[in-house]
């Protein structure tokens, strides 16, 4: 399998765990790999704790029989990670694997895959409202190498790719300069819509 032939879907969640059921299940002989921001979290069991007799909640995200899930997780609530990478078990052979060493923060996932001779890799990104992961993109993104593809939620508004915001944000010039360090392009849509929808 060569790299432009993987069929990546991104999506913010917004910790919807039935929405990402169903993505996992429906696109399951359909994507290669799925990039989720604010995936849901749920308890899944309970830790041995010295200091507490019920031992300690350990929260995750949904995990899929056909998907690996790459997640930066502790199993605390409060700490949650807000991007969770799942890569279709039918191309384990390219060798996935979650790069902490190179950025480990909750908000980025840094996946690299063998294509061939090569390492490439993915980037799965959400930014809050203070654009953090895009400071510690700018500060950690000189060691990663052949880049296939960075999205995800960047919270940044901006007229370049939603056709209803009439200005330019400060940021998405932070942005492009970050994509430009690792040589990736800003890919427009084919059917250009609304990038954000209100939660009615």
């Amino acid at each position: 399998m060569i790299k432009h032939n993987l069929k990546i879907f991104s999506q913010n969640v917004r910790k919807n765990k039935t929405l990402m059921d169903i993505i996992l299940e429906t696109q399951k002989n359909i994507l290669d790999i799925i990039l989720i921001q604010e995936p849901s979290q749920s308890l899944l069991r309970r830790v041995p704790s010295h200091t507490n007799s019920e031992g300690n909640p350990y929260y995750g995200s949904p995990n899929h029989l056909d998907w690996s899930l790459f997640i930066q997780n502790d199993g605390s609530i409060e700490n949650y990670p807000r991007v969770a990478t799942y890569i279709n078990r039918r191309i384990s052979r390219m060798r996935f694997s979650l790069r902490k060493d190179l950025i480990n923060h909750r908000d980025i996932n840094v996946i690299d895959f063998h294509n061939g001779q090569n390492v490439n890799f993915i980037i799965n990104v959400y930014s809050d409202s203070n654009q953090t992961a895009l400071q510690v993109l700018q500060n950690n993104t000189r060691n990663i190498g052949i880049t296939v593809v960075m999205t995800g939620n960047f919270n940044i508004r901006d007229s370049d790719w939603d056709p209803n915001i009439q200005y330019h944000s400060i940021h998405m010039e932070d942005l492009m300069s970050i994509a430009d360090s690792i040589d990736l392009e800003l890919a427009l849509p084919i059917n250009p819509g609304p990038t954000r929808f209100a939660d009615n």
